[in-house]
């Protein structure tokens, strides 16, 4: 019974107490006056407080026993939840039904029993590592299982492995779990764990390509039936045509273009002003070359020759102009005397 309902039923209860000795009380007594009246009432009250205390029952715990105990009681409610969580995803959980073939159904009953035995070492082998890989191993023989469930026609590439490699795999465990407990101090004892635990990687290996061959060609199927989709849909005009697809791929690899040129310029252009820098940094100023003296020079050499060559000539006023002298002179030819 629920606290609300104890409390309800407490409070009724009090109540017809209550009523019940105040009429006895008052048939026996009579009512002669108010003090008796009054004593009626405190005692027709007591009963009935006693008498609704226990129906709801007393609670003496504390606040903390009562706070655990909800605790307790959720997590409980918890590990409940969990515990059922696991058994509904359990792939061994899920392959329990009859495919309608007693030799698969056989070969499934056998695998969960030998899968089930593996587990049960799991839980006594403190090795986290081993543990792990035994956790793994579960899981892919589930969904191994599973496979052959849905399909028992695949059930005869899984004859050898239910057969050899998983029995074999579940001695294996066995003998780890066995040394590991005795704490066998040998140093072949120990390089013996340590090959078993090589050995179930090895076996998780072939477990996960045994699984992948069982679906391989469910995938192949699946791959067939998209591409005879997408054809249809070409074909009825559902898709984009391959010309608009080529058209949107050029765009994109124009504007990829684009972008990769900008970005090209703009190095060449750092390069370029880098190199610039560092050259004149490298050569020293040199002076600016003066051509005043050279041609000064040559300029006055010309002017004297020309001066000592010039021949005297007369002009109008019976004056020689102008009379230079030199070597001209000298040369000019000279008239006889007579």
């Amino acid at each position: 019974m629920s606290r609300k309902n104890k409390k309800k039923t407490g409070n009724g209860a009090g109540t017809i107490s209550f009523g019940t000795v105040f009429l006895i009380l008052a048939g026996i007594f009579g009512f002669s006056g108010l003090i008796k009246l009054l004593v009626f009432l405190g005692l027709s009250a007591l009963v009935g407080s006693v008498v609704r205390i226990m129906a709801q029952g007393l609670d003496t715990t504390t606040q903390d026993q009562k706070r655990q105990m909800e605790k307790e009681a959720q997590e409980a409610a918890q590990a409940a939840a969990e515990a059922e969580k696991r058994r509904k995803a359990d792939v061994l959980e899920q392959i329990k039904s009859d495919t309608g073939s007693s030799e698969v159904d056989e070969l499934l009953a056998r695998g969960r029993s030998v899968i089930q035995q593996i587990r049960r070492e799991n839980d006594l082998i403190p090795d986290a590592s081993l543990s792990a890989k035994l956790d793994t191993l579960e899981k892919m023989c589930g969904s191994i299982f599973q496979a052959v469930y849905a399909d028992p026609s695949k059930a005869g590439q899984i004859r050898k492995f239910m057969d050899y490699y998983l029995p074999t795999t579940l001695k294996m465990v066995r003998s780890y779990r066995m040394i590991d407990e005795r704490n066998v101090p040998l140093e072949e004892a120990q390089s013996a764990k340590r090959r078993i635990d090589e050995a179930l990687g090895v076996v998780n290996s072939g477990c996960q390509k045994m699984l992948r061959n069982l679906y391989k060609d469910d995938m192949l199927d699946i791959t067939t039936d998209i591409d005879v989709l997408e054809q249809m849909l070409k074909r009825d005009g559902l898709t984009e045509s391959e010309l608009e697809v080529a058209a949107q791929q050029a765009k994109q690899a124009a504007k990829l273009d684009a972008e990769l040129m900008r970005q090209r310029q703009q190095q060449m252009a750092q390069q370029a002003q880098a190199a610039q820098a560092q050259q004149m940094q490298a050569v020293p100023a040199q002076p600016v070359p003066t051509f005043d003296s050279g041609v000064k020079s040559a300029v006055t050499n010309a002017y004297q020759q020309a001066q000592q060559h010039v021949p005297s000539a007369p002009t109008l006023t019976g004056i020689y102009y102008p009379s230079y002298g030199g070597q001209a002179m000298a040369q000019a030819p000279q008239k006889d005397q007579q």
